[in-house]
């Protein structure tokens, strides 16, 4: 019966996709201003592709297109002080963003770079722009639109980051989120950027499927899709197995990250930044299935969680994230499958060693929490002081493959180490860490359908550290 029900729904949900997209194909006309108006209020909740604001005309027409700016979203800066926004338009301009705390008068303006991106994107948007706003407020709220030359977008409103370690953040992390299948999850996301309780998200790799797609428009269509919540709150990146394409040029383009310069190397696809009591550790699973740098990843590791056990008084929890699990229960052959795992080869004794409490991960299009685990041996049953890292893989926010039944199989028995998993079709899921204090945090993974509570966990850590090896 409920597998019944579960398939119920996603055929309902192919359905109702299937017939936006005969939709659009009779829409109306619709002026720029209505469209400007429609996006800022709906966001990512219109169709799924070909979205109206994408509907540029062929280059060879001969007429004046404007710098209309779209695809806005923000991620954090270098410090609580900064804000980094980023957008696209398509022709050229001048970039720069007014904004101001709520409430107050005062309007600054900051102006930024724009680059000319053509390589893997030959129909999408190919002017991006970027503007770090500076001297922010830590906790205040802000108002804030961008503009391409005389070309502006209608306003939003961002918090700033709350400056020092005394206070604990929530954040919205998943994985593996596509314009098709991850269409039943935009709508509680959106609900949950504007209850005012998250902080950011974190989308941890395979973007849209792909934003190299049909020349680029497919990334335009989901950079859109997210903007209404992606002006909220900071959207942070990381790669994945779909942005290799290109050179990863569409991820290093189209977001920016912390201490990192714009357009993103492809070799430093990786980054960290303290948020409250937390030390968050972005890293790539893609230097070892790709030409690395692998070495110049781990060498930038270990000095950073060596930093970070020096400042465990200030940002007691360590949390990694990457795409690719080092471990799951899946029945598709892919690396987490073998008993030689690249990237647990790669990375499990490092993080280990340096005491990483959790381990977020994705490409796994299922979800699945895992006991305290290192080398394969459990080290305990339950999430009280544990001595070893806890996986949790999060990648079912719903991506296009298999004609968007976008499952990744668990068959065969349980292993030892699996203390929780889902992966039936339908069971679009996304995940929400609450830090309650420096000893004590809350994971819960949420049902896209009907915000249904799928896991709740509590991990209890008061010896926070590098573990030790049995």
């Amino acid at each position: 019966m409920y597998i019944a029900i579960c398939i119920l729904l996603l055929h309902v949900t192919v359905v109702q996709n299937d017939k936006l997209q005969d939709r659009e194909e009779t829409m109306p006309t619709i002026d720029s201003d209505t469209l400007k108006w429609i996006h800022a209020i709906y966001g990512g909740l219109g169709p799924v592709l070909n979205s109206p604001l994408n509907r540029r005309p062929r280059r060879s027409e001969k007429m004046i297109i404007k710098p209309v700016p779209e695809q806005i979203h923000i991620s954090y800066g270098d410090n609580p002080t900064e804000m980094v926004v980023v957008w696209s338009t398509p022709s050229p301009g001048v970039p720069s963003v007014l904004y101001g705390l709520v409430n107050d008068n005062k309007t600054e303006q900051a102006t930024g770079t724009s680059k000319h991106f053509t390589f893997g994107n030959p129909e999408g948007l190919q002017y991006l722009h970027r503007v770090k706003l500076k001297n922010l407020t830590p906790g205040s709220k802000y108002t804030f639109k961008v503009q391409t030359d005389d070309e502006d977008s209608q306003p939003f409103e961002f918090t700033a980051m709350r400056d020092g370690y005394k206070w604990s953040p929530n954040l919205l992390i998943y994985g593996d989120m596509g314009v098709k299948g991850g269409a039943p999850t935009l709508l509680p996301l959106n609900r949950e950027a504007s209850s005012g309780l998250m902080d950011a998200i974190i989308h941890i790799g395979d973007f849209a499927y792909d934003l190299h797609d049909e020349g680029g428009k497919v990334g335009d269509d989901f950079m859109n899709r997210i903007q209404s919540l992606a002006t909220k709150l900071p959207y942070m990146p990381v790669v994945g197995n779909h942005e290799i394409a290109n050179e990863f040029s569409h991820y290093r383009y189209r977001f920016s990250t912390p201490n990192t310069d714009w357009p993103i190397p492809i070799d430093k696809m990786w980054y960290s930044f303290n948020m409250g009591n937390v030390h968050f550790i972005i890293y790539s699973t893609e230097v070892f299935f790709t030409y690395g740098p692998d070495y110049t990843q781990y060498q930038w590791l270990q000095a950073d969680l060596i930093k970070a056990n020096k400042n465990r008084d200030k940002q007691p929890w360590v949390i990694a994230l990457g795409h690719r699990p080092m471990y799951c229960s899946n029945s598709d052959g892919d690396d987490c499958t073998h008993t030689f795992s690249r990237v647990r080869q790669s990375l499990e004794e490092l993080f280990h060693t340096q005491g990483v409490d959790v381990i977020f991960q994705g490409h796994e299009h299922s979800y699945e929490r895992l006991y305290p685990i290192f080398n394969n041996e459990v080290y305990s049953k339950d999430y009280t002081d544990p001595q070893a890292p806890v996986h949790i893989i999060t990648g079912a926010a719903g991506c296009n493959e298999f004609n968007k039944i976008c499952i990744n199989p668990m068959l065969g028995p349980i292993k030892s180490w699996s203390a929780f998993r889902a992966w039936l079709p339908g069971l679009y899921s996304y995940g929400k860490l609450m830090i309650a204090n420096a000893t004590h945090l809350q994971w819960q993974q949420i049902l896209s359908v009907n915000g249904q509570v799928m896991d709740d966990i509590w991990i209890v850590q008061r010896h926070h550290g590098p573990f030790k090896m049995r």
